[in-house]
């Protein structure tokens, strides 16, 4: 059986594994350095209740959790506008005036294309993580599974993107100099239970209902 005690043990090791790789390869690509604090992970009744953590401009990275090409179920990183600008602007070497420009008029989809290319590489730096734990999981790159949506107006990508009903979620707190950004690691509740019965072996988790 699978516990709460038992969800936060192992996602309390995980999360911050997966998060060290993903700034680690991200600061050998784009140069932006940064650190990430995951929190224990939170049960919720459904997005609108981790919705209001985010703020109203963020980016939605959309994908899913495999086990020999079979999917447990999507997972879902949010990442604040404020953040992706300052990621964009250390890629493409824009200066601080454009940057606050963005951050006024919002992100273009040239924006969100170029972030794609981080987003490829925050699934092979959690695949390594997989691999380095003897785990047989993967997180999909393909163009069918990984999306990058990003909040138009008042419209939310966490409330556009991430199904209705439980879910499970790692608020994480990013440094990057004397910066900060709220984020957050989201599973539908059945994928998480998936994931963890895989660690634990407690069963088959093809048999686990996944959202």
């Amino acid at each position: 059986m699978i516990t709460l005690v038992k969800l936060q043990t192992l996602f309390g090791d995980l999360a911050p594994r997966g998060m060290e790789q993903v700034f680690t390869d991200w600061e050998m690509l784009a140069g932006f350095a940064a650190k990430a604090e995951c929190s224990p992970i939170v049960i919720a009744s459904g997005i609108a209740e981790i919705n209001r953590f985010m703020g109203p401009n963020h980016v939605v990275v959309e994908t899913k959790i495999e086990k020999n090409s079979a999917g447990f179920g999507h997972i879902y990183f949010a990442f604040p506008n404020a953040m992706v600008i300052e990621i964009i602007g250390e890629m493409l070497m824009i200066s601080e005036s454009a940057r606050e420009e963005k951050a006024r008029s919002g992100l273009s989809k040239t924006d969100v294309e170029t972030f794609q290319e981080m987003a490829n590489l925050l699934c092979e730096s959690w695949n390594r993580v997989f691999q380095d734990l003897d785990r047989n999981l993967r997180i999909s790159q393909s163009v069918q599974d990984l999306r990058v949506s990003a909040s138009i107006g008042s419209k939310s990508a966490v409330i556009s993107r991430i199904p209705e009903g439980r879910v499970a979620w790692v608020p994480t707190k990013i440094t990057s100099g004397d910066k900060s950004y709220t984020a957050m690691i989201v599973l539908p509740f059945g994928v998480a239970l998936a994931v963890a019965e895989e660690f634990y072996a407690t069963t088959d988790p093809r048999s686990a209902t996944a959202g």
